[in-house]
């Protein structure tokens, strides 16, 4: 699998304003206007229009982390990807003047529409854990009550935010209906907490379970009971990684984030003649 990053020379961490930038550079250094390569050119662009979009960022990186433990399936993942970014090449060429780079710089329209209506849906990661729909009801500008069926996907992020075409303002009916944006927000629920795509809990044992070792059952946030071992000699604040018991990340896939269990040791307050009963142990 080709690695975009090396591609466009940022890091996995880069922002979207950082791998834009990239972008522009390299595209400015091998557009074939300018007698630049044009492999390294589509390179970029393909790069580019991946990272661009977090659904296809989401996916590749995914496909990157996880696509060598799933049976080889990784590999045989491809992205497709769009016509060159011609507005941004506008940037590019826009007032360059003399010899063949010249470009005439077209006025481009932008077609009016009605306001955008944003609104905030919250789930709690339980919710998040499959496939849903949610009936959400909202207000127009004029007053008027509008209601939309949102479906969400299994393992949504926190902060995503879903555009629905022509659901929002339609104050002036001479012109396109406004969109509707439904921001996410996926609560903490049922003793779990959620980082990126791992789940994290905590079960509390008796020091002597601690000492001896144990078997503890969990139940996870599908309602499904799972056993885990905790070895002998465990210490407070032990992390016990349940692999493939996180969030979903990948459905086709199967691909799913790790539950981390802490372990939390209970001490009990023993009488003196408790006390002289395991000072020996």
């Amino acid at each position: 699998m080709k690695n975009y990053y090396d591609t466009l020379g940022v890091s996995e961490s880069a922002s979207d304003k950082q791998i834009k930038q990239a972008f522009k550079r390299l595209a400015k250094q091998h557009h074939p206007d300018r007698g630049g390569d044009q492999t390294k050119f589509k390179e970029a662009n393909e790069a580019y229009d991946t990272l661009k979009n977090p659904t296809k960022k989401q996916e590749y990186d995914t496909i990157r982390k996880y696509g060598q433990q799933s049976s080889g399936q990784g590999n045989d993942f491809h992205f497709t990807t769009g016509d060159f970014s011609n507005d941004i090449f506008e940037e590019f060429f826009a007032g360059i003047g003399g010899g063949p780079f010249r470009r005439a710089r077209q006025p481009r329209r932008r077609p009016q529409s009605n306001r955008s209506i944003n609104v905030r849906m919250a789930i709690s990661i339980k919710e998040a854990m499959n496939n849903t729909e949610k009936t959400i009801s909202y207000k127009l500008p004029s007053g008027k009550e509008e209601f939309a069926t949102v479906k969400i996907p299994a393992g949504v992020q926190n902060g995503v935010t879903f555009k629905y075409r022509n659901l929002g303002d339609d104050s002036d009916r001479n012109i396109p209906r406004g969109d509707l944006l439904v921001q996410m927000s996926v609560l903490d629920s049922d003793g779990y907490t959620r980082k990126e795509n791992d789940l994290h809990t905590q079960k509390t044992i008796s020091c002597f379970d601690a000492i001896r070792g144990c078997e503890l059952k969990l139940k996870t946030l599908t309602d499904t009971i799972i056993k885990i071992q905790v070895p002998a000699g465990t210490q407070p604040n032990t992390l016990i990684n349940c692999k493939g018991q996180g969030m979903p990340i990948h459905q086709t896939l199967n691909i799913r984030g790790n539950l981390f269990v802490k372990i939390v040791i209970l001490i009990p307050e023993l009488s003196r003649t408790g006390l002289n009963k395991i000072k020996d142990l």
